[in-house]
């Protein structure tokens, strides 16, 4: 072989071999969680809880952990859950002023972290591909405490993973979606440039190896195939209309393709991402435990 010809044959496998090398880091950024710590629990507002933990589910049986708050004659449950890269007591949600304030209307509460958050096991994120198994592990919790009543309050990546697994799981009666997403193949760009700094042209690259490594397929994850699948049983919406990071068009997606008269939609004029509580507490509280008093008893 001449001398030029392996010049070139060496530059194109090297040019594989570096573009195969980039998509392998970047399908590992887009997937790694750096844990944030947990700091507060329920006794800081004076409700009594139980350290729990349980498998996500059969399939993998990680160990998650979590909060339990019980209730005084409270017949049924709430299972919160958080977004990506925080944990069951997300400060920025404010999720255990949440919780204090459902255990303050009669309702028990599971609060924990999914995989690879706060305390749980697991070190990577797949965007509600895999959490769905999480939120399943805690649905068998709550069934084996003997609870019937089942209802989920979802943020973000939290609503989209309860979406999912409520159109298989015929246990979750009701849900609460705070600020989720219709269709991952909608934000995936943005959410990759942002999270790599590297241009679109890996993007395709990256999702590949990404389900060629860990068997995640982002593009897979579209709540809003099969959020219809959920009726007759009510999902309460909520969004910001100021949200940049999942833009309201989803909400109205999501409502339209959940065919369903019970559910419901509360837009927000003046607020951002997952910023509904923390703007208007006591409206959404009132919002929010009206629905699950109209669904769960």
């Amino acid at each position: 072989m001449k001398w030029w010809l392996k010049l070139i044959l060496a530059i194109v496998l090297a040019a594989i071999a570096a573009f195969l090398g980039i998509s392998v880091y970047l399908g590992h950024s887009m997937t790694a969680i750096e844990r944030v710590p947990i700091t507060e629990n329920p006794s800081l507002c004076g409700i009594d809880y139980e350290e729990i933990s349980f498998s996500s589910s059969r399939i993998d049986e990680l160990t998650l952990y979590g909060w339990y708050l019980p209730a005084e004659d409270g017949d049924g449950v709430i299972i919160m859950v958080h977004g990506a890269e925080q944990h069951r007591a997300d400060p920025g949600v404010k999720m255990l002023d949440i919780a204090c304030g459902l255990v303050g209307h009669g309702y028990n509460v599971l609060m924990f972290d999914l995989r690879g958050h706060g305390g749980s096991d697991g070190d990577r994120m797949s965007a509600g591909y895999y959490e769905t198994r999480d939120l399943g592990g805690a649905v068998d919790y709550v069934v084996g405490l003997g609870f019937e009543d089942i209802g989920v309050l979802g943020f973000s990546m939290g609503a989209v993973t309860a979406i999912m697994i409520a159109a298989e799981c015929d246990d979750i009666n009701a849900i609460v979606s705070d600020s989720a997403y219709a269709d991952l193949n909608d934000m995936i760009e943005p959410e990759f440039c942002k999270r790599t700094r590297f241009p679109e042209f890996f993007l395709r690259p990256l999702l590949f190896m990404v389900k060629m490594m860990y068997g995640v397929d982002f593009t897979a994850i579209k709540p809003v195939e099969v959020v219809g699948d959920i009726a007759p049983r009510p999902i309460f919406f909520i969004h910001g209309e100021l949200d940049d990071t999942v833009p309201v068009a989803h909400a109205y997606s999501l409502l339209e393709a959940s065919n369903n008269p019970l559910n419901q939609l509360w837009l927000i004029p003046d607020v951002g991402h997952m910023e509904a509580y923390t703007t208007y507490p006591e409206e959404y509280m009132s919002r929010v435990t009206a629905f699950f008093g109209d669904a769960l008893r």
